[in-house]
């Protein structure tokens, strides 16, 4: 070869190289080199330029700086970023890893501290001398004045008010909302007048008052923060100050559209926001007509509430409400279930009496208590008794058969409904009902006397009365050759003279008995 690196020279060095050719003949004269002395071939950057603050908060700042003028012949590999707090003296490295952007996110600062920063160029060769130093920043986070409040409308309108709303501004110009001013001009004018209070509002609805009648007004509304008042938003148009006349709307909210169940004895509260003007008159109402005297009722421009306190069974129903103004009406109900023992049963009837058993019927209650009936309780007591005792207390239908009655005596009867609840009201038989029968047939009847125009009769008392006191005979004649039987007499005794007969005539007789459940057989 022809060339050769010479390595482990000390740098700094000044060093003079001979060269030499060798054949079989030996060695031949060397050519020497020029002195040379043994450094980098390329040196450190040049300091990078204008090293500058672009983003500030209270604990962090984005440091930006320019490439240097020279990289010294080697590329820039990395740059470090020293910062040194106002209050001292050090300079204090700010990036631990390799740096090759040129900006910088300096993090973990102190706020109300003020900072400046220089920066170095790393090559191969070395580190460039510093930066000149930036000027000193406070950290601290930046504030600007507030963006519009946003969407500025009319809510409603009188002869003397506007009352209008808006939202909060989308850029709070990082700094908190401290409140809102409103001003009025007229259309024709640029003198706007103030008409909140100076520390601002904090809500984001108003109602300007002291307004002229039909008068037309410009309106335009200010957020505010620490900084001052940001930009303004402007009310569409030139709301008017009229009375505005609206119909009446009924705002029911999710669960009142459903049914509104409550316990027995809890106090029901109807809250029902409305709107309309004038304000509507308010009238609240029960399906059926029932009477409302349990019920508080208190009723605003704005809302009404029902109140219902101890509520019981009898309060289920529909609530209906009715709103009505100079602009039309509405109503809507409300489904109201209070979970209570059940209503009486209905129409509880006498359907079959024996003279030891009664055979009751009825019908389910109108109110179950806002849950299923799971059976009924049969009851009965003696009419000269004031105490009922229990018949049946697993009655799952709507009759049942009440036996080993004493025969004769006379009973009361009454039948309750039982749900989850509880045991509700009895419905009750209004009379007594006596445990008695038909009576049996009259015995033996006997031709005491004939004329020529009577017969007298007698007869036995029938064998068995039915349990109730015979209260007369019904005595039945039929002429020869007829098959009609006509009633001739009724008495209370065992005999009975018939009169007006034809003579010659031939008539068959029949008596039947008679007690207070009917007629026997003759």
């Amino acid at each position: 070869v022809t060339k050769l690196k010479v390595t482990k020279l000390l740098k700094g060095n000044e060093y003079i190289f001979r060269v030499m050719a060798v054949n079989k003949y030996g060695v031949g004269e060397p050519l020497e080199s020029e002195p040379v002395l043994a450094v980098d071939p390329y040196g450190p950057p040049d300091p990078p330029k204008n090293p500058e603050v672009t983003t500030i908060t209270k604990d962090s700042m984005v440091v930006c700086w320019g490439h240097p003028d020279s990289d010294g012949g080697s590329e820039i590999i990395n740059y470090i970023v020293e910062r040194r707090d106002k209050a001292g003296q050090r300079w204090v490295k700010c990036n631990k890893k390799t740096l090759t952007d040129l900006r910088y996110k300096v993090s973990g600062l102190t706020e109300g501290h003020e900072y400046e920063f220089r920066i170095m160029a790393e090559n191969a060769a070395g580190i460039s001398a510093p930066s000149a130093t930036s000027p000193f920043y406070k950290a601290c986070d930046t504030v600007f004045k507030p963006g519009p409040p946003g969407n500025p409308r009319v809510l409603d309108t009188s002869r003397s008010s506007i009352s209008i709303a808006w939202n909060k501004p989308i850029y709070d110009g990082g700094s908190e909302i401290t409140g809102y001013m409103v001003e009025i001009a007229l259309p024709e004018e640029d003198e706007w007048q103030v008409v909140t209070p100076p520390a601002g509002l904090k809500a984001t609805s108003y109602t300007i008052t002291n307004l002229i009648e039909n008068q037309e007004y410009k309106i335009r509304i200010y957020a505010m923060n620490s900084e001052g008042l940001g930009e303004p938003a402007l009310v569409p148009g030139t709301p008017k100050a009229e009375e505005r006349m609206l119909p009446p709307e009924i705002e029911l909210d999710a669960d009142l559209r459903k049914v509104v169940t409550i316990r027995a004895c809890c106090t029901l509260r109807l809250f029902v926001p409305i709107k309309g003007r004038p304000a509507p008159e308010v009238k609240w109402a029960r399906e059926h007509g029932e009477s409302l005297d349990k019920a508080s009722i208190e009723s605003t421009s704005s809302y009404t509430l029902l109140i219902v306190g101890n509520v019981n069974r009898f309060d289920s129903g529909k609530y209906i409400l009715t709103v009505e103004n100079s602009s039309g009406s509405k109503s809507a109900f409300v489904n109201v279930r209070v979970l209570d023992t059940p209503g009486p049963p209905q129409n509880l009837k006498i359907k079959e009496v024996t003279k030891t058993s009664v055979t009751l019927t009825w019908e389910p209650p109108l109110l179950d208590g806002g849950s299923k009936i799971k059976n009924y309780i049969v009851e009965k007591r003696e009419s000269t008794r004031k105490a009922y005792s229990t018949v049946a207390t697993n009655c799952h239908k709507t009759s049942w058969k009440v036996d080993q009655l004493q025969e004769g005596c006379s009973y009361y009867f009454r039948v309750l409904a039982e749900n989850e609840y509880g045991i509700g009201l009895p419905a009750e038989t209004a009379e007594s009902v006596k445990a008695s029968e038909r009576p049996l047939p009259p015995g033996k009847i006997t031709l005491m006397d004939v004329t020529r125009n009577s017969v007298s009769l007698s007869w036995e008392k029938p064998e068995h009365d039915g349990g109730s006191r015979i209260l007369g005979y019904i005595v039945e004649m039929q002429s020869k050759g007829s098959d009609k039987w006509a009633t001739c007499a009724t008495v209370k005794v065992t005999e009975a003279t018939i009169t007006g007969l034809i003579q010659g005539e031939e008539y068959s007789f029949r008596v039947s008995a008679q007690n207070e459940k009917g007629i026997s057989d003759p």
